[in-house]
């Protein structure tokens, strides 16, 4: 992979001199999969849990004792979806060899329903999906697992954002899943996935089919003093200086959110050649300037009064109480009970968390965006 011009990155795992810490998590997701557990990683979003995967599958890989494979259920709606992105993350990873399409692929490909076509110039092979017919997933899933199970070396397969399971209209989605994972018991899992009280439900509810078949490993904000050690390496490997200080406001207004971390680092990092607290104050308001466009549509989406509530929130976060009389008042938001619907209106759909026994606005950009409004 190509090193990147700036250290700091957003949008895609770079290798473990871009990855900072979680070593711990490393260490608990290693200890499992040795010991024959599947995983649910599991966070707020923009924590760093797909390029906590890569760093993990990089040192499996690196061990040669394991073969990985990577799929993202996001743009999946349905289990023909899900199918199509499992089946094209396994021919990525297996199909395309020096010696050509293995016996092995050609019969999983068969099983399937795809075909495989060559680029012209240059003669690379492509899947092509969606030839089955609907409602044989259960087959295709079958076929798929017997390939990786045949595999000389042991398989992790990592499914992100796997919630979208619950939200398919095939009312069998999750028995589907949980049949196959437990048909293939040499196949390790890890279930990944961005929506804390989905992913929750899915694997600690009694009478879902996933219920405590997997260990389930919340991930948190990185350490201050990790981040600081992590950042202040950077910009003195290019003769650049940042102090603790000013490390600590860019934490601390980025609520620890990985990503955000990330952004105001890349811009102070690619603008400063010795960084100041006025070029932090200055790269935020940039930064919320830019988002502007996208933040103004939010009220748009909502109720008068949930949006009401949802700045409100913004404004005082860390909230502990929303339906004291105090804040309730000072925001003039009116009844109680009408304040309390706008809040469980606004956790369905996870733009307000309950975290710790506080309330916050789960995007971090878009609750300093409000609370400046």
């Amino acid at each position: 992979m190509k090193k990147p011009d700036n250290p700091f990155v957003l949008n895609t795992y770079h290798g473990k001199a871009y990855f900072c810490d979680r070593e711990k998590d490393l260490s608990l997701l290693q200890d499992h999969i040795n010991n024959g557990r599947n995983v649910v990683l599991y966070a707020w979003r923009r924590l760093g849990k797909s390029a906590l995967v890569h760093r993990f599958f990089e040192e499996l890989e690196d061990s040669g004792a394991y073969e990985t494979v990577y799929v993202d259920f996001l743009s999946a709606i349905s289990m023909e979806d899900a199918v199509r992105e499992l089946s094209s993350a396994v021919f990525e990873r297996f199909g395309k060899t020096k010696s050509g399409i293995s016996a092995s692929i050609q019969k999983l490909i068969a099983s399937i329903g795809a075909s495989i076509s060559f680029d012209p110039i240059s003669g690379v092979p492509s899947l092509s999906l969606g030839l089955n017919t609907p409602g044989h997933e259960e087959q295709s899933l079958h076929a798929l697992g017997d390939f990786l199970s045949q595999r000389k070396k042991s398989i992790v397969v990592a499914i992100d954002e796997f919630q979208q399971v619950s939200t398919y209209n095939e009312v069998h989605a999750e028995a589907l899943f949980r049949s196959w994972v437990q048909k293939f018991p040499d196949i390790r899992f890890i279930f990944s996935g961005s929506h804390r009280g989905m992913m929750s439900e899915m694997f600690l509810e009694k009478n879902r089919p996933f219920y405590l078949s997997a260990q389930m490993l919340p991930l948190d904000p990185i350490p201050l003093e990790k981040y600081s050690a992590f950042i202040q390496s950077h910009f003195e490997a290019k003769k650049k200086v940042i102090s603790e200080d000013i490390i600590k406001m860019i934490f601390e207004w980025s609520r620890g959110q990985t990503y955000t971390v990330q952004l105001i680092c890349n811009y102070l990092y690619a603008q400063c050649q010795e960084v100041k607290e006025a070029d932090f104050h200055r790269v935020k308001r940039d930064v919320l300037e830019q988002q502007q466009a996208i933040f103004a549509n939010f009220p748009k989406m909502l109720t008068k009064t949930q949006w009401r509530v949802f700045q409100a929130i913004a404004k005082e976060e860390p909230l502990e109480n929303p339906l004291s009389k105090e804040f309730i008042n000072k925001h003039q938001l009116g009844a109680a009970s009408t304040v309390n619907t706008a809040i469980k209106s606004l956790k369905k759909q996870e733009l307000v968390i309950e975290d710790n026994g506080v309330y916050l606005v789960h995007e971090v950009l878009l609750a300093r965006w409000m609370a400046k409004a």
